[in-house]
């Protein structure tokens, strides 16, 4: 395969950062833009030289333009877009979540699977050096045995309008599902995707409910937990929108603080100041152990891993099997703080381990 690949976007708000990533391969056609925004999608296309421009992924879709898709709509419609692009005969990279349930990855994968299409889902922050150093020395037991990871992501205020999706249980919004999910996954990643065996988690609502118009849809603002793997290895997490707590502001404005930690039995890792820290001797030493790079190149990264799994004929490294992984971890911290006790998570056996990759 030497020729262009086509690729159509379909949102355009966030899905702009993925535009921009694309942009920058050579082997890639921006061919097509879906966008109900006219004003948004106008303004991309003129940008980026869209050859067609559409009101929706259906319309999209179905003008059979292109051989990969990149979705970056609602997060309660990922499912259902990510299901009718593969039905198209598309490759396809979704963004984070890939699915807001197990049931709804289940089908995903599924379709995904009898297709032999590629399905990548979004995680830029996998492609660190950082995070990606971290893996490979879980990995090779630079670490010593991972046993603990500790992921906390606290904003100081909500920055965003009183009807945003992030504050919306209909529409797929919360701390866990919004800001959780990126950190748990960080770690879990780097400590090497170990399979989920047990969750536990309380999440709270103490500001949504006075702030968008329907209280009776406000999501979680806060969300804290553990998961435990098969290898008797745990993730600790702390995610909240807000936190009172002084920080620098991210890009919405929000002052932040971020802590994302492994825990071997040999060294440690920071993987947001990318330190390895060690006791030699009763004695502490620190190094660096990766040179960090800005969130453009990070989603460019992502790009390239994308295509060149179409190309090559194999699975990404964001995979559908980790993808079910994640879900399940998240239906069972969402489960347990509605149970207020500890859920078991059950494992099984995907169409990978069935029928083999793609």
């Amino acid at each position: 395969m030497n020729e262009k690949l086509r690729v159509g976007f379909a949102g355009g708000n966030f899905g702009r950062r993925h535009i921009n990533a694309f942009s920058t391969l050579d082997d890639v056609e921006l061919t097509a833009i879906a966008e109900p925004n006219e004003d948004l999608r106008n303004g991309l296309a003129d940008t980026f030289r869209f050859e067609q421009q559409f009101d929706s992924i259906e319309e999209l879709l179905s003008a059979k333009l292109i051989d990969a898709i990149v979705i970056a709509t609602p997060t309660n419609l990922h499912e259902r877009h990510v299901c009718a692009a593969i039905d198209a005969d598309l490759h396809v990279l979704c963004e984070n979540p890939p699915a807001t349930s197990d049931g709804e990855m289940s089908r995903i994968s599924s379709t995904a699977g009898f297709s032999g299409k590629v399905f990548m889902w979004g995680s830029q922050q996998r492609f660190s050096p950082e995070i990606q150093a971290a893996h490979m020395m879980s990995e090779a037991g630079d670490l010593g045995k991972v046993y603990h990871a500790t992921a906390r992501w606290r904003w100081g205020f909500w920055p965003f309008g009183k009807d945003d999706w992030r504050g919306s249980i209909e529409q797929k919004g919360g701390a866990l599902l919004d800001i959780g999910i990126h950190i748990i996954d960080s770690v879990w990643f780097a400590m090497g995707c170990p399979d989920p065996v047990e969750a536990f988690s309380s999440s709270h609502n103490h500001f949504l409910r006075d702030i968008v118009d329907d209280p009776s849809d406000a999501s979680d603002d806060s969300s804290f937990g553990m998961v435990r793997f098969k290898n008797g290895s745990t993730i600790t997490f702390e995610s909240a929108y807000f936190s009172n707590v002084d920080g620098e502001p991210n890009e919405w404005n929000s002052p932040e603080t971020l802590n994302l930690e492994l825990w071997g039995t040999k060294a440690s890792l920071d993987l947001v100041k990318a330190r390895k820290e060690w006791i030699a001797d009763q004695s502490p030493n620190s190094e660096s152990y990766a040179e960090s790079i800005d969130q453009a190149e990070l989603f460019i990264v992502q790009a390239r891993e994308f295509i060149d799994s179409i190309r090559e004929t194999r699975e990404p490294q964001n995979s559908r099997k980790q993808a079910q992984s994640l879900t399940k971890m998240l239906d069972a911290l969402r489960q347990s703080a509605k149970d207020q006790k500890a859920v078991s998570i059950r494992t099984i056996r995907d169409l990978d381990d069935l029928f083999g990759g793609v």
